[in-house]
């Protein structure tokens, strides 16, 4: 199949998103398809296949970023005649539901979570109260949103008040861990959430937990999805922030992780009902605090578009219990396509019912 691996993007997450689409070019191009690098600059604008391939090719960090209209370089994805899309987005403006919308509307197979679990995953408050609906156990936690906080900040923070310290403050929407604080003294709260509102309009407050931070990869179509093997975050300082994950070399990475079979069972458990909670298919990583000393779960959230580095857990993860990375490419890929055909015939169905109504 002739299958764009889309990257880069208008997110902070840009020069993860082209680490990660060397990755899955290789895994494609092993697998047996004819792989189409499709780059999305800095600015928005879209790459023509050539362009995106040198960045590849090369150690550039980031895509070059055209002159003009970012709006009619789109012509670049419409002329590259894809069977599948393989989105590689993370963050805003890809992993966020935007591109999978694109997608739809040009009727492309894509990889991955369709529009709203992509939307509601990216919005941690929106999936948090989807887990907590089916039962799924999370740290407790408040909210602040902009328009509270200017009106009267005490009044705004007095919902964290039963929250006892540590608090960990982090935007609703984003990734990355930007606009994360971990705040020690309660006399700390108001300026790590204004700082927070700087990347979004509602805030979480939680409380913070000293727990092991363990994720699990999943795959599969709606009603058939698969949990792998289970990966541990050692973080290099008090949590893995964007330092830890982009700048520094201190954090490290366990897989599989040493837990008992009980956890590990529990986990993967948890891990498909996150899935489920947010009607999502294809692909994700769903992270957790373990609490040891409690010998308890807490879902932390779930990312529908994880990074496919060489060092990545969700590839990791999968290679652990006997899935290669050109496999997993292909499955992921045929997924798509199947998920694509199901949509088609529905709509078929549709159409055939509203004509028989004339």
């Amino acid at each position: 199949m002739r299958v764009g691996v889309i990257f880069g993007g208008r997110s902070v997450e840009h020069v993860v998103s082209v680490r990660s689409a060397r990755t899955v070019v290789e895994g494609l191009r092993t697998a047996g398809h004819d792989a189409v690098p499709l780059g999305i600059a800095e600015n928005g604008a879209w790459l023509a296949p050539d362009v995106a391939a040198r960045t590849l090719a090369s150690t550039d960090k980031a895509l070059p970023v055209p002159q003009g209209e970012p709006r009619a370089t789109l012509r670049h994805l419409l002329d590259a005649r894809l069977d599948a899309a393989f989105p590689i987005v993370h963050g805003t403006f890809g992993e966020d539901g935007c591109l999978q919308g694109l997608c739809e509307m040009l009727d492309l197979p894509y990889v991955g979570c369709g529009v709203a679990a992509s939307a509601v995953a990216m919005d941690k408050l929106l999936s948090k109260r989807l887990f907590e609906d089916a039962g799924l156990p999370v740290v407790a936690y408040a909210v602040v949103t902009r328009a509270a906080f200017a009106a009267d900040v005490a009044a705004a923070l007095a919902a964290c008040a039963a929250l006892p310290e540590p608090l960990f403050v982090k935007p609703s929407v984003g990734g990355s861990s930007v606009g994360c604080k971990l705040v020690k003294r309660r006399a700390d709260l108001a300026e790590a959430v204004r700082f927070a509102l700087q990347f979004d309009d509602t805030v979480l407050v939680e409380q913070g937990v000293k727990a092991r931070e363990v994720e699990v990869a999943v795959l599969g179509a709606a009603g058939a999805l698969q949990a792998s093997a289970i990966g541990e975050i050692v973080p290099g300082g008090e949590f893995y922030d964007y330092e830890d994950k982009y700048l520094k070399d201190d954090a490290k990475l366990l897989a599989p992780a040493p837990l008992p079979d009980d956890v590990a069972a529990e986990l993967k458990r948890h891990a498909v009902r996150a899935m489920d909670a947010i009607g999502g298919a294809g692909m994700a990583r769903v992270d957790f605090f373990f609490l040891e000393g409690e010998r308890r779960l807490a879902l932390n959230e779930i990312n529908t578009l994880p990074g496919f580095t060489s060092i990545s857990m969700y590839p990791r993860l999968w290679g652990l219990v006997g899935v290669p990375l050109p496999e997993l490419c292909d499955r992921l890929v045929r997924l798509a396509v199947e998920r694509a055909e199901g949509k088609r015939r529905l709509d078929a169905g549709l159409r055939a019912f509203v004509a028989s109504q004339k």
